[in-house]
């Protein structure tokens, strides 16, 4: 092949194929939790995501907690499942199943006696050697930066993140008897709040490779500059908040605090963020942000556009954030603000199977935008490991056809193209989270 010539799909994708992935974020249980589970297609594989779009479609949320009940007959279950199935089909996240109930357990069409075949299967699979077979030997994926909230995770697959959410999104009184547990420490002012954060961080440093934020869920990612004062008059209201208990009919202990409003709480929400990141960067560690579409339905998209959080880029010009789902449907806005700031990073998890299509098109954008070294591409972010093996197979595609394109078009080598794959699928992953570990490059 000649330095501008077309090149050899061929050899690309086979230097694609034989990348071992950096898995920039996952939701997996451990391995031993998810064999002790009862697997079928529907309780295992409608846990998120295809859900949704069942639910965008049409169906009921009580047809749907029928349809992921393993305990209830799978011909029960399909005849609730088929209408809606067939509805959904198109999408991205319904490819992503019928990607993984073919490669990893032969089936090729969803009906009411290949999904009993297919839960048969999977339920031969369900053993020790499950996450060896599907993360390393089918998907080539040497780790996974895991979201669960725990650090005792097997070091052979993951890596753990871990969320401080519960230190920001203050609202009731409740939430700080939830931290006094979590922390085994009493909070009674602004000072200890803080000075817990930073003790927790403390714990946890040396444990995890990096913080992730999810608080478009829940708020807008604007979070302005508060005072000390102007946080501690919040928290001091949160605190007097009186707390009613009682027992009820079953014997439980309920509890049903009084709250703040979004807008009474958010000085010291905001107050709280920018203590998260400045200690995230005082200890070197990635702070992964939910951006751009929340899973589930019927959420506020305007809560996640990337914008809101420049502030942030602006004056902790040495943290480094690591911006989900390539932000969708901000793709524009996180090209410019990845362009813009060197501690702004752009990360394709879950954007393969929201739509192929427009992961394409986001990274051909980003290849001409941002650069080479700030962009991840591969996050399975899934609750089942089959998902990710799916996903990452969209994902090589994804970055395969983008590339030639490239060498097509004149834009690059085929050298070049292959070496942009390894930093994409893993390099740059690697120069995040790991850049002090042994890990081999290449």
């Amino acid at each position: 092949m000649s330095e501008g010539g077309r090149g050899n799909l061929g050899i690309l994708r086979e230097a694609v194929e034989n990348i071992k992935i950096m898995d920039t974020h996952e939701h997996l249980p451990q391995e031993e939790d998810r064999i002790k589970e009862l697997v079928d297609v529907f309780s295992t594989f409608l846990p998120h995501y295809a859900s949704s779009d069942l639910v965008s479609a049409g169906m009921a949320e009580g047809e749907l907690e029928e349809i992921r009940n393993p305990r209830l007959p799978l011909r029960t279950r399909w005849e609730k499942f088929a209408p809606y199935w067939e509805k959904i089909r198109n999408t991205g996240y319904a490819r992503a199943l019928e990607i993984a109930l073919r490669d990893l357990y032969g089936i090729q069409e969803l009906s009411l006696e290949t999904c009993e075949e297919a839960s048969r299967r999977m339920r031969e699979a369900n053993k020790k050697g499950l996450y060896r077979w599907i993360l390393k030997e089918k998907s080539g994926i040497e780790l996974s930066i895991l979201d669960s909230e725990r650090i005792d995770v097997d070091r052979e697959f993951f890596a753990p993140v871990m969320r401080f959410d519960g230190f920001i999104a203050l609202k009731e009184k409740w939430d700080l008897e939830i931290l006094e547990r979590h922390c085994n420490s009493p909070i009674h002012s602004l000072d200890e709040l803080e000075r817990a954060l930073e003790l927790e961080f403390l714990r946890l440093k040396d444990s995890i490779v990096g913080v992730k934020i999810a608080l478009a869920y829940r708020r807008s990612l604007s979070f302005e500059k508060s005072t000390h004062e102007e946080a501690e008059k919040v928290f001091n209201r949160l605190y007097a908040q009186k707390v009613f208990r009682r027992i009820d009919a079953y014997g439980g202990r309920i509890t049903k605090p009084e709250g703040l409003s979004f807008e009474e709480a958010k000085p010291l929400q905001d107050y709280m963020m920018h203590k998260v990141v400045a200690l995230a960067a005082k200890h070197g560690l990635p702070i992964q942000i939910h951006t751009g579409l929340q899973e589930g339905n019927e959420n506020l998209i305007t809560n996640s556009n990337p914008v809101h959080l420049t502030n942030l880029f602006m004056e902790y010009k040495e943290a480094k954030f690591d911006l989900f789902h390539g932000s969708y449907p901000y793709i524009g806005e996180l090209s410019v603000l990845a362009k813009n700031f060197p501690n702004v990073f752009v990360d394709m998890c879950w954007l393969h199977i929201i739509s192929p299509t427009v992961a394409r098109r986001a990274l051909s954008e980003w290849l001409e935008t941002v650069p080479g070294n700030k962009i991840l591409a591969f996050g399975g972010d899934y609750r089942f490991v089959e998902g990710v093996y799916a996903h990452a197979k969209l994902a090589r595609e994804n970055v395969a056809r983008v590339l030639q394109e490239k060498i097509e078009d004149g834009t690059f080598t085929e050298a070049q193209a292959v070496r942009l794959a390894v930093r994409l699928l893993r390099e740059n992953a690697l120069d995040l989270f790991f850049p002090r570990a042994g890990i081999r490059k290449g």
